[in-house]
């Protein structure tokens, strides 16, 4: 059900945290899209548009259970969130379709999510995933493989949730190896993101931000947007060669002295920017101090977002990674370090301003659903102290992504290794007199994949907007019109189901309304006849039900003396009466299993579960007619998951004796003779 309309995101008085241009009109109508329907939206833009200040408003101020997902351990310490592979616990392999070891009645067992886990992920609304751009499409399938799952709502993409997809598909694209590239070419035209099947049925709203914050001079805003694009014409070549200076190589000379300009060198490789770093440090005739940061709990070392042992001198050039809480300076800042002891690091900004830092604190986040309040809520795993800074006379144009600089030096190497490498590295500068290159750029370097540039014409289709609006209008309408059925109110509901068409626009035909009020009418003729032959069809069916428990009786006096065949024609008869009655499928089954004809008694439990899941005694004796038969490993499959449902069905303790003697069988055929003692010893415990 859609909530009520407003024309612009709530404005607050206590929202001191970061300052957001409420009033661009691409973010009003990404907010309302998120805010008043159901409807996933990827929002886009070029560097500098806004994208994560966006995100950071929308975690703050939406009323909607939801998590922040990324693809890697540094962008989701950035985000507040958690990665994607640890929170839906993805593997690192390339995940096709037809995977045998993810098919659907597989699927619990392999994932082997936590009750908890199940719980937070039905109870969601909105996922939000950061730097969409890096995600491969069949990580995207997987995981609306795993909502629908389990959501149980196998219909509808991604389980019914919302999707909030943050990124830039024109800069940094997914990472995919040469063998994950061979494996993946058959199954996509494409690994981005966009391209997943999951995408085929459900329509997701891209919304480009197209005011730029970051860049005040126009002209270098536009040729940023044609390099962005690939459209990049010789002039801009010219011009951006007309930057190329024959400059010390960074890491020699006068290096970090005082006089020196604040200025960012970008490269492509780590090893390249190391270098860059240490030989700058070096060149400072300094003392050396390092400040240690501390690990509480669990924080993955490769998520550091600085380095453990920061080693510093007075001097060095410094880059800030995390906002500061007094807005002094922003993640991205430049400083250097002008004094510093054991406990005192002062650093003095590109504005002459100085200021003593203090350590901050990064959380590693994980997400909780709390049954009683029905909220989600974030548990701190662990934490990292630090001082918020690095080295920073160079980055990697991939560590650079969402920085700003006044004095940017980018040495491309060999050449931009991925697409929108290029761009990145440019856009990174605030102005175009601010911008050295260390060679020149050439064609190769500026490429845009044909699938981003196909995909990017759908930005800000204000149909697509329209539509989703006028479906959550619509929606609302549905929703009444439903509970108006369910109390009988017809006639009202049918006015309220008039009225989501009308806002659909989709039956604005009074004669094709006056046809649906007539077949209203018959339903209703024909739902009271439905209820009486219903009522005949109950009494029937609970006659012939009391009739077959004679017949079910009699064959288990016969299993009782051990007689199979008589039993079994006693059961059939049963059945014969009421075909699908457990107790009778239950019985035969036994009967079946006692004539060592394990096959058709796994046939008659396949039937008991068809109609009743949650029955653990079928899914039990089914794995114990599996190892009979010598299945191992089907029989393994039933008992691990008759051991899932025991947190949720009641069974009685001789059948969960039963259940770990099988287990205790199975892993004394595999040779685990520990985990065998171990279940044999619990199944002589529940027989007490």
């Amino acid at each position: 059900m859609a909530r009520k309309k407003t024309s612009s995101p709530p404005r607050r008085h206590d929202d001191v945290e970061e300052v957001i241009d409420l009033d661009n009109p691409e973010f009003q109508k990404a907010w309302e899209l998120l805010q008043y329907t159901s409807q996933s939206v990827f929002l886009t833009g070029k560097a500098g548009t806004g994208k994560s200040t966006f995100l950071r408003y929308i975690t703050r101020h939406t009323s909607k259970p939801y998590v922040v997902l990324a693809p890697t351990g540094i962008a989701a310490v950035n985000a507040g969130g958690q990665t994607l592979h640890s929170f839906f616990r993805i593997p690192f392999k390339p995940i096709t379709r037809d995977d045998p070891d993810f098919k659907r009645d597989r699927l619990r067992q392999r994932m082997k999510y936590p009750a908890s886990l199940i719980k937070l992920i039905r109870n969601l609304e909105l996922i939000i995933i950061d730097e969409i751009s890096m995600v491969r499409a069949d990580i995207i399938d997987f995981i609306d493989k795993l909502l629908r799952f389990y959501t149980h709502n196998e219909r509808q993409p991604f389980g019914g949730k919302q999707l909030l997809l943050v990124g830039d598909v024109f800069q940094l694209e997914p990472v995919v190896t040469g063998d994950m590239r061979d494996i993946l070419r058959n199954y996509y035209r494409n690994f981005y993101f966009f391209g997943a099947d999951a995408f085929r049925d459900i329509k997701i709203v891209p919304i480009e931000l197209k005011k730029v914050y970051r860049q005040t001079d126009t002209d270098f805003i536009s040729l940023l947007d044609r390099i962005r694009a690939g459209i990049s014409t010789p002039d801009d070549l010219a011009r951006l060669n007309s930057r190329v200076a024959n400059i010390q190589m960074p890491g020699t000379g006068n290096a970090g002295m005082p006089g020196e300009n604040f200025t960012m060198t970008l490269a492509t490789r780590r090893d390249m920017v190391d270098h860059i770093n240490e030989a700058h440090l070096n060149a400072i005739n300094k003392p050396v101090v390092t400040f240690a940061g501390s690990i509480k709990g669990d924080f993955p070392e490769n998520s550091l977002p600085t380095d453990m042992e920061l080693c510093l001198k007075e001097g060095a050039q410094v880059v800030f990674i995390k906002n500061d809480p007094e807005r002094r300076w922003v993640n991205g800042t430049i400083g250097r370090v002008s004094a510093l002891a054991a406990d005192l690091l002062e650093i003095t900004l590109e504005t002459g301003e100085t200021h003593r830092v203090k350590q901050e604190i990064w959380s590693n986040i994980k997400y909780t659903f709390n049954p009683s309040s029905k909220e989600i809520k974030e548990e701190e795993l662990g934490s990292y102290t630090q001082y918020p800074i690095k080295l920073a006379w160079a980055l990697t144009v991939h560590k650079s992504q969402g920085l700003t600089f006044n004095n940017v030096i980018i040495d491309l190497g060999h050449g931009a290794f991925a697409g929108g490498q290029t761009y990145v590295a440019l856009s990174r500068c605030r102005s175009f007199r601010g911008l050295t290159l260390m060679s020149t750029v050439a064609d190769r370097d500026i490429f845009v994949n044909p699938a981003v540039t196909q995909f990017a014409r759908s930005f800000n289709d204000q149909t697509l907007i329209d539509e989703a609006l006028e479906k959550a209008r619509a929606d609302s309408c549905y929703d009444k019109a439903l509970k108006l059925t369910d109390k009988g109110k017809l006639a009202e509901a049918f006015d309220m189901f008039t009225e989501g068409l009308r806002n659909r626009s989709i039956l604005d035909n009074t004669t094709l309304m006056r046809f649906a009020r007539r077949k209203l009418n018959i339903v209703n003729r024909m739902e009271e006849r439905i209820a009486k032959l219903e009522a005949k069809i109950k009494s029937d069916s609970e006659r012939f039900a009391d009739m077959a428990k004679e017949y079910i009786s009699l064959g288990d006096d016969c299993l009782q003396d051990e007689m199979p065949l008589p039993a079994i024609a006693n059961y059939d008869k049963a059945l014969t009466l009421s075909p699908t009655l457990a107790p009778a499928l239950h019985g035969r089954a036994k009967a079946y299993a006692m004539l060592g004809e394990p096959e058709k008694a796994l046939e008659d439990y396949r039937t008991i579960l068809d109609g009743n899941s949650s029955d653990i005694a079928a899914v039990i004796e089914m794995g114990t007619c599996y190892m009979s038969n010598g299945d191992i490993h089907n029989a393994l499959d039933r008992c691990m998951l008759a051991l899932d449902m025991l947190d949720e069905v009641e069974c009685p303790r001789p059948l969960q004796s039963r259940l770990h003697t099988t287990l205790a069988d199975i892993f004394d055929e595999t040779g685990d003779s520990d985990e065998a003692a171990r279940h044999r010893a619990i199944a002589k415990r529940l027989r007490r």
